[in-house]
């Protein structure tokens, strides 16, 4: 028990600092603390290079599927140069069993021709992350960050929100630091 104790003020004190970054990445828009509060823990990552790479690693995780299947050299490259040899690796070594039937059930979108990739994933990757936003804070953000998305990408997401969460996860392990992955726990 006293090591859950340790634990509780740390996570608080993550949980601030949390809010704090998120704040400042937001800054000039009209939102209070609860809005932060509601905001998913990627918005405070620390400048556009970090934020872009989630966006692309989200996009991969999201079309995981299709990327598995594929044997198109020049698209993999494409990926492999954008998220490295580590990250093509992962993905395609990811067998774990929680969520293979998650896999079998996930969306195959066609892959864009090779020379396209990368902005593919970007857009799949910001899609994904502005669907975790609260509806009322999309617009606003979008603007922001200066990202372009399809709306369209919010019905596939839901359809398939199963897949949409373990892409979003999987994508956030890898590259959120461990500070913003602290959650509070919940009484039942």
């Amino acid at each position: 028990m006293p090591a859950v104790a340790h634990e509780l003020p740390a996570c608080a004190s993550m949980r601030r600092t949390q809010r704090v970054t998120t704040a400042r990445a937001l800054e000039g828009l009209a939102l209070d603390w609860t809005d932060i509060d509601a905001s998913p823990s990627w918005l405070a990552l620390p400048g556009d290079d970090a934020r872009e790479r989630l966006c692309a690693s989200t996009g991969a995780w999201w079309l995981m599927a299709s990327l598995k299947a594929c044997i198109d050299g020049k698209r993999l490259a494409k990926v492999r140069d954008l998220l490295g040899e580590e990250f093509m690796t992962r993905l395609h070594e990811s067998a774990d069993a929680r969520y293979l039937d998650l896999l079998n059930q996930a969306p195959r979108p066609l892959l864009l021709p090779a020379e396209e990739m990368q902005a593919h994933l970007l857009a799949c990757g910001r899609a994904l992350l502005s669907w975790t936003l609260q509806p009322h804070l999309r617009a606003p953000v979008l603007q922001h960050f200066g990202w372009n998305v399809d709306e369209h990408h919010y019905t596939v997401f839901n359809t398939h929100a199963a897949w949409a969460r373990h892409a979003l996860e999987a994508a956030q392990q890898a590259n959120l630091p461990a500070a913003l992955n602290c959650k509070p726990e919940t009484s039942e």
